[in-house]
């Protein structure tokens, strides 16, 4: 008798832990999704930024040595 008291007074107190423990797992959920939203923007951000970093100084090498082949033309046909 005593162990079907204790039951159901255990099965009450059970409840209201089973709804915060759901509460904060949907709160946890989100947090992890908005991390994980806000870590692949900056990954993406800072990748791009060091693609377009590589681009340019990959461009101004090139035009740096379009301008000496120029001069040494240049300097060929004086």
């Amino acid at each position: 008798m005593v162990k079907d008291d204790t039951k159901k007074v255990n099965s009450k107190e059970e409840e209201p832990m089973k709804i915060y423990d759901k509460y904060m797992y949907k709160s946890q959920e989100k947090i992890k999704n908005i991390i994980l939203i806000i870590a692949v923007f900056i990954i993406g951000f800072i990748s791009g930024y060091f693609c377009q970093y590589s681009t340019i100084n990959k461009l101004n090498s090139e035009i740096k040595e379009m301008q000496s082949d120029n001069s040494v033309d240049s300097n060929e046909d004086q």
